[in-house]
C-alpha cells in the first residue's frame, strides 16, 4: 500500500498528455469538416470533438503551472 502513495501523476506529464491529445483532436475537427461530404453527420461529430476539446482545456485549467 505503501507503493501505491508514491505512484502520483506528475503534473508535468499530465499537461504534456493533455497537450498532445487536444492538438489531435483540433486535427481531427479540421479533417472532419474538410472531408465528411453530409452536413448533419459532420455537425454531430464536429459537435463530440469539441466537447471533447472543452473537457480537456477544463482539465488543463486546473492543472498547476
Amino acid at each position: 500500500m505503501s507503493n501505491l502513495a508514491s505512484l502520483s501523476i506528475n503534473p508535468l506529464f499530465l499537461r504534456h498528455d493533455l497537450m498532445i491529445e487536444l492538438g489531435r483532436l483540433e486535427m481531427a475537427i479540421d479533417d472532419v469538416r474538410l472531408t465528411q461530404p453530409a452536413a448533419n453527420d459532420r455537425s454531430s461529430l464536429v459537435n463530440e470533438l469539441e466537447s471533447k476539446c472543452a473537457r480537456i482545456n477544463e482539465a488543463l485549467s486546473k492543472l498547476p503551472a
